[in-house]
């Protein structure tokens, strides 16, 4: 069953800050203050205070963004004993007492920076600011904690004794007074508050990747392709695993038309191949990810995590936060989306052996010794027909696959062969093409449909490494196998038949048909005296035991080893 990961979200969270650790959220326990949407800039109404009261010369300005983020900037003076700017809220009335923090993701100018809360605390009839100071970074995202236990109380640069009492919150200012002067800029996306099972500032966490990821609000993408791709239950599961999140900024990068084809149904392979090709098994801190240089995904190929320019870099994207923990793993977010590198094509007869479907073809191909020239650099053309084409041939055809007529079969195969890489376009504008074995084929359009030779091309230019396949649906039988005569077929011929009828009756669902094809072969084998004598026994005691199982499927399967292992026996005894 799909899950659908949006509605795992549960409530946002948002409040304001204290001493500053690197954050990682991860707590049902969570209270909104402000994720700076219109309608909440307007109830908060944040507001300029800068040290122009006191004479000073700091100016700052206070806007918001179509993004929802807050941006403070302007200019930090310290002339006429000035030398601070601050934004802050009108009243709010906060009762955070069963919160222990609160928690921000900021994006700075690398100054540090304090966040003020203000009670109904006095002193000599003013009012007292509970402070704490956090870093930010330049240019980057990070996220960042303040324990309520860590504020400390001030009056005019004064430390006092009082004590910070959450419910009461009546004013959230964030403030810079460095002394250093000259430009500034912080922007701000969301302030929230954290609860005792939250994990913040500890070294686990108690939520899942999954719901960690939920909480942080930068992974609405991630969670939609997670749930597209049924990928959800997994990475809720115990692990543990290392992810490399992108961003929704990341997921935007990507060229146009991108996401949306990669979020459709027939894309749900290669979603899953680049989903999980950000995932690494094992709970790999930074520094252990920056040791292992490479460590391979679990898609199968590896990631490269480096310094690169004075940046920590995944492949090509940049590393924006590092080691939130999670009950189940580690995430470290990026800011661009990992494509895995293109497979390199596999050879033609590794292409047609994975595929599955022309075990006949495959068969023939080592009964002749062509598998050697097929695995060649080529390039080759291959006119591919597969085990439901051979089991088409009429019965007097099957006598090529006599030992005495191994020649015959070879040209049959060559008839199969191109010399060169054609494509089906290729193909069909020259009309023609010559064979391994020195005969054309014909190439024409018939009711809509690519012909070679009669015989109807189904698919087209599949890419290998030493050529392309062509997927036909009759076997291309030469001019002169007329001249072939029909005798009774040898062991390995009836074996090759037998498995060409077959694969089509098992595949489509048949499997009771099937079994019967490879029992009717067997029986005849075993029955045939001109038949080495070992070679019977083994057949019949594999008779044996396939008769004593009642399951069709594994009857056939038990059938099919028997012929596999007969054929492998009589190809050791023909070298």
């Amino acid at each position: 069953m799909k899950h659908n990961l949006h509605s795992l979200i549960k409530s946002s969270i948002v409040v304001a800050a204290a001493i500053c650790t690197p954050l990682t959220l991860s707590s049902a326990e969570e209270a909104p203050i402000t994720d700076f949407n219109p309608d909440q800039n307007e109830t908060v109404d944040w507001r300029i205070v800068d040290d122009g009261v006191m004479g000073g010369l700091s100016q700052g300005q206070v806007s918001f963004t179509d993004q929802g983020t807050m941006r403070f900037k302007g200019n930090l003076s310290l002339e006429n004993n000035g030398g601070f700017s601050s934004v802050r809220t009108s009243r709010v009335d906060l009762d955070l007492s069963e919160s222990e923090g609160i928690a921000m993701r900021v994006r700075g100018d690398g100054r540090n920076y304090q966040v003020r809360l203000s009670t109904d605390a006095r002193y000599r009839s003013s009012e007292v600011s509970f402070k704490a100071d956090f870093p930010t970074t330049k240019g980057e995202w990070r996220e960042v904690a303040v324990p309520f236990k860590k504020i400390v109380a001030s009056w005019r640069g004064r430390s006092l004794e009082n004590a910070f009492d959450p419910s009461k919150i009546q004013r959230v200012t964030l403030l810079l007074g460095d002394k250093k002067p000259g430009p500034f800029a912080l922007e701000v996306d969301w302030i929230r508050a954290y609860g005792p099972d939250s994990g913040v500032g500890s070294a686990t966490s108690s939520r899942s990747i999954i719901d960690t990821a939920l909480a942080d609000g930068r992974f609405s993408t991630l969670a939609t392709a997670l749930t597209e791709a049924e990928m959800v239950e997994a990475l809720q599961g115990d692990g543990p695993f290392t992810v490399l999140a992108p961003t929704d900024e990341a997921f935007a990068k990507l060229p146009d038309g991108t996401l949306s084809k990669l979020l459709g149904e027939s894309s749900r392979d290669t979603l899953r191949s680049i989903l999980n090709y950000h995932v690494i098994s094992g709970s790999a801190k930074l520094g252990d990810a920056l040791k292992l240089g490479t460590p391979t995904t679990l898609q199968g190929e590896s990631v490269q995590i480096a310094f690169t320019e004075g940046r920590i870099g995944v492949n090509e994207a940049s590393l924006v936060n590092a080691d939130i923990q999670c009950s189940n793993g580690i995430i470290h977010v990026i800011d661009a989306v990992l494509l895995p590198p293109v497979p390199k094509p596999k050879s033609i007869l590794d292409t047609a052996k994975e595929a599955g479907n022309f075990e006949t073809l495959l068969a023939a191909l080592e009964a002749t010794g062509l598998v050697s020239a097929l695995t060649a650099d080529g390039p080759f053309t291959v006119f591919a027909p597969t085990d439901a084409a051979v089991g088409r041939l009429p019965e007097s055809a099957e006598s090529l696959l006599l030992e005495e007529n191994r020649e015959k079969l070879e040209g049959i195969l060559k008839y199969h062969v191109v010399k060169g890489r054609v494509s089906a376009g290729d193909a069909l504008n020259s009309g023609q093409a010559l064979t391994l074995g020195g005969e054309s084929l014909e190439f024409a359009v018939s009711e809509g449909l690519l012909k070679v030779n009669g015989s109807t091309i189904n698919t087209v230019d599949i890419e290998c490494s030493n050529g392309v396949i062509h997927i036909i649906d009759q076997v291309l039988i030469p001019g002169n196998v007329e001249k072939v005569s029909a005798v009774r077929p040898g062991p390995a011929q009836q074996i090759i038949s037998a498995i060409g009828k077959g694969v089509p009756l098992y595949n489509s669902g048949k499997a009771a048909a099937c079994a019967t094809v490879y029992q009717k072969c067997a029986e005849e084998l075993v029955s045939n005296e001109t038949v080495n004598s070992e070679l019977r026994n083994m057949l019949a005691l594999g008779l044996d035991r396939a008769k004593k199982v009642d399951s069709a499927n594994s009857r056939a399967w038990m059938l099919r080893r028997n012929l596999d292992q007969a054929m492998s026996r009589i190809h050791s005894s023909s070298r």
